[in-house]
This record gives structure tokens, sequence and C-alpha cells, in this order.
């Protein structure tokens, strides 16, 4: 009898930690000498960063605990970075926490800090630096009804560059979830230009020549448009995130090959008549998308 109750308490101790599933990309780890120091963020905003992502980890409450402390926010945070060594990670970001006590529909409530993490490799320069230190991104969104300039634009081209810009934006996605069904609903998008990793040259910088950018920054918002109104008009609803992060990729992938379509077509604005064409059908789709909302642009 106290065999058996011996081999029960190990059990129930050794269920006592984190539920752990991992998707690791196959990376070789690092060295015994190498100082594993990991970076970590929470939901952090990556875009534009030379970050070569190496999997991700899912840690759960057990199915049977008997200690808090070995659940908890510490214990986590220490198995996140014990994982990053062995993958040569240098940023971890966790896309998604639940906090003992919390209630996070769909998923239950329970004792034990329950997060899911990406891990990457980032390359640290000029551009990463005060990204990652400050976790604080420069950007300009739609609803900011602020007219981007070149003086947005924080990175300069060197004169001796093939191209005289590089804008660089993408579609911010909101949503209500209900308590009910766990579906999204009530989607709300908008474009969003990053300032800290756009590009231009100083010659290029030009009052004659902003009118490309703005042109851009509407091209941007016409996709999250057309994704909102897909979004909202989806039935049944979603309540599936990889899927609903699949449709926000694909049009954040059609409106990228849009903005390189228009560089091609308007050859960086020099061809102004294919730069006409493409305000008029930009502007002409974009007021009857977003019709009763006021433009950014007004004062």
């Amino acid at each position: 009898m106290r065999k058996l109750l011996l081999l029960v308490s190990i059990t129930l101790l050794a269920g006592c930690s984190h539920k752990i599933s991992t998707n690791f990309q196959s990376v070789a780890p690092a060295s015994a000498d190498t100082i594993c120091n990991p970076e970590i963020l929470k939901k952090s905003d990556l875009f534009g960063l030379n970050a070569q992502y190496l999997g991700s980890i899912t840690l759960d409450e057990p199915v049977v605990y008997m200690r808090r402390k070995v659940c908890s926010e510490e214990a986590a945070i220490e198995i996140l970075k014990s994982k990053a060594c062995n993958l040569n990670a240098n940023l971890i970001n966790i896309t998604l926490e639940i906090k003992p006590g919390e209630n996070a529909p769909p998923y239950p409530r329970s004792a034990c800090y329950r997060c899911i993490a990406n891990y990457y490799y980032v390359e640290i320069n000029e551009t990463s630096k005060p990204i990652l230190i400050g976790d604080v991104r420069k950007t300009i969104s739609w609803e900011d009804k602020t007219k981007i300039t070149w003086d947005n634009f924080m990175i300069e081209l060197p004169e001796t560059s093939e191209i005289p810009y590089e804008f660089s934006s993408r579609i911010y996605l909101s949503w209500r979830m209900s308590p009910w069904t766990g579906a999204f609903k009530d989607y709300k998008a908008q474009g969003t230009f990053y300032c800290d990793i756009s590009k231009a040259k100083r010659s290029f910088r030009t009052a004659e020549n902003e009118k490309q950018i703005e042109l851009l920054f509407s091209l941007t918002h016409l996709y999250a448009k057309r994704l909102e109104r897909d979004l909202n008009s989806r039935k049944p609803k979603i309540s599936n995130k990889r899927k609903l992060y699949g449709i926000v990729n694909m049009y954040d992938m059609d409106m990228k090959n849009a903005v390189t379509r228009f560089y091609e077509e308007t050859e960086y604005g020099e061809n102004k008549a294919a730069l006409k064409k493409w305000e008029d059908e930009i502007n002409t789709e974009l007021e009857q998308l977003t019709i009763g909302e006021k433009d950014p642009n007004e004062k």
C-alpha cells in the first residue's frame, strides 16, 4: 500500500509543471560556450525586422497540479529561456498570455500562467535596436488623420541606391469576440505606415514627389477596407485565429504585390500617366468603401 501511495505522489508531483507543446524548425543549437540571454517581448510587432523564425511553444496547465509555484509566470519564463538557448534564439515574442484567474474565452480559467510564444534570431543593427530595446514602433495609422511627408521616413538611402525610396506599410485589424460562441465580429481595418523602416534618398524628398507616398498610403488603406468588408460579410463567422490570420496575411500579401506593381508601372512616379491612372482607380474604389467615413487628410 505504501508503495502504491509513493507512486501516486511521484506521479502528481511530476505533473505539477507546465504542459509543453513545441513546433521548432530544424536549427543547429548554440555551442556550450555561447552566452544565452534572449530578449523577451510581449505581443511585439516585428514587421520589417530581419528576424528568422525558429519555432513556437505553448505552455499550458498540467492535467494535475499541486503547487502553483511550479506553473507560475516565473517558472514559465525559465522554460521559455531554456528552450530559446537550445534553439540559438535571441528573441522570444509572447503572442498570447493568460494569467492565473483570468477568464479568456474560449480558454477556461485556470490557476496557472499559460502562454504561446514564438522564437526568433534577429539581426541586431541600427534599425532593430530601437524597436527591441524600447518596443516602440514609429508608425502612422489612417485614423491618426496625419498627412504623410518625406520627413516621416526615418532611414536615409544612399544616393547610389538603385531605388529612390521604399514605402513600408501593412494592414492593421481589430475585432470583438462573442462571449457565447467565441466567434470574431465587428472587424475594423486600416492602413498603417511604418516610419522606422521606411527609406528614401535625400535628393528625392521633394514636395512634388510627396504625392506618390500619399497615394501608396491610400492603396494600403484600400486593401484594409477590402479585408474589413470581406470579414464582416462572412457567414458563419470565423472563430479560429489561425484561419483569421491566414486571411489577413493573404490581403497583406496582395497589398504588397500591388505596391510593387505601383513602383514598376509608375516608374517611381516618373510615368505621370500611370500615376494618374493609379490615383483615379484607388480614390474611386476607396470612396465607395468608406462612404460616411471622414478622409484622414481633411482638417
